[in-house]
């Protein structure tokens, strides 16, 4: 008869704390306490992807709707949590087949008691009944945490979604700053022709200084423009490279090259019309991460404590749906201030075009001309900001029947 090494009964207490561990959805955190650099087996094509689609999440442009993929796929703090998520699914497994492994020995060893003879004394017959034992126990515990492991390696596990918040989170943080972005260089773009056009302005009003036909004060004034619209784009170049680094820690590109971000395509409007504020204010009360942390929070079954829970709860929705009707009322006015600003710069179009028009035939002045090019440049800036902004509440909004709002 074959003896059990001392690691077999430890084992059988190990066996026994993950069987109660997994009676528990498991939760891991979100993020790894440290950042490490993504993956290096780049020509792997993952899962759910084909080789046109890796190849174009690869390459140097950042498009935003690659957002989540690279946030999901590059993103270091994700790589983090879901090494950490599957290699703790890993030692589950282990647990289980080591549970199996040791069914098997008992098994073997109970065998062995029986075919040797052991039945025919009382501490034989003792044995054998402990031995068949610990197999059913062993076994038992194997099934458990082999259901364990299937449950929490589902695609849609409980004890994932930690993981699964952390990126849209990610990913809502690189919309953000993809947004700001491109608002950004929106309005750096204006001003370095605005910039340009205020020299124009400085010099054709020191010409006519010159001529007697502007004033010190005139001088002045346009000087002052012409550093105040330098100053803004200095700022604007800081904005710009900060909200650049920033996309390009969260997307996971590494090196000192950046990559090629691209503009954030406009809303379509028809989708606005589409909103369901009541359907879209139940989903999100439904799937709002600070909700079902209420919802899960343990209290003592006092009358008391459950009333107050359940007022706590109560309360959250409301406040929630009061979110709700202010990130949708915000998404309206957007909408208005966008319609508004795109029929300014319709408008300014027309000008624009009636002013090159005069300059060529000589019925205006140089400085008359510059000032209705820059009324041209600001419509536009403008129109690209009311843009930007209607996609940002747009998002704020889509997040939030996701389950990410804070309140």
């Amino acid at each position: 008869m074959r003896w059990k090494s001392s690691n077999k009964w430890h084992t059988v207490l190990l066996i026994a704390a993950i069987v109660s561990m997994a009676g528990n959805a498991m939760v891991l955190p979100a993020f790894a306490a440290g950042m490490k650099e993504p993956g290096k087996a780049e020509n792997v094509v993952p899962d759910g992807y084909d080789e046109k689609q890796w190849e174009l999440i690869r390459d140097n442009v950042l498009e935003y709707d690659e957002l989540g993929d690279r946030i999901k796929l590059f993103n270091p703090n994700m790589i983090s949590a879901n090494e950490m998520y599957w290699s703790a699914m890993d030692d589950v497994k282990d647990e289980y087949m080591a549970a199996y492994h040791d069914a098997e020995d008992f098994k073997d060893d109970a065998d062995d008691v029986r075919d040797e003879g052991g039945l025919a004394t009382m501490d034989g017959q003792i044995l054998y009944a402990t031995l068949r034992a610990y197999e059913k126990a062993m076994k038992s515990a194997g099934d458990k945490i082999s259901r364990a492991y299937n449950d929490n390696t589902k695609s849609d596990a409980s004890s994932y979604e930690p993981v699964r918040k952390g990126a849209k989170q990610l990913t809502n943080g690189a919309q953000q700053a993809m947004i700001g972005y491109n608002m950004a260089s929106a309005q750096k773009k204006t001003l370095q022709t605005m910039t340009e056009m205020y020299e124009k302005l400085y010099s054709a009003t020191v010409s006519m200084q010159g001529m007697g036909m502007a004033t010190d004060a005139e001088v002045v004034e346009a000087k002052k423009n012409l550093l105040a619209a330098e100053s803004s784009l200095a700022s604007l170049d800081n904005t710009v490279e900060n909200l650049g680094s920033t996309l390009k820690l969260l997307t996971g590109w590494t090196g000192e090259e950046m990559p090629q971000i691209q503009t954030v395509p406009s809303v379509d409007l028809s989708k606005i019309d589409e909103l369901n504020l009541q359907e879209d204010t139940a989903l999100a009360i439904r799937n709002n991460y600070t909700l079902i942390d209420e919802r899960h929070r343990k209290t003592d079954r006092s009358t008391t404590r459950v009333k107050s829970k359940f007022r706590n709860e109560e309360q959250m929705e409301q406040n929630l749906s009061i979110q709700m009707e202010q990130l949708y009322q915000d998404i309206l006015e957007k909408k208005k201030n966008y319609e508004a600003a795109r029929t300014a710069y319709d408008q300014a179009v027309v000008v624009k075009n009636a002013a090159e028009v005069q300059m060529q035939n000589g019925s205006i002045s140089q400085i008359e001309y510059l000032g209705q090019m820059l009324s041209y440049y600001q419509a536009d800036g403008d129109k690209t900001n009311a843009d930007l902004s209607l996609r940002q509440a747009m998002e704020l909004y889509y997040w939030a029947t996701e389950g990410i709002l804070d309140f």
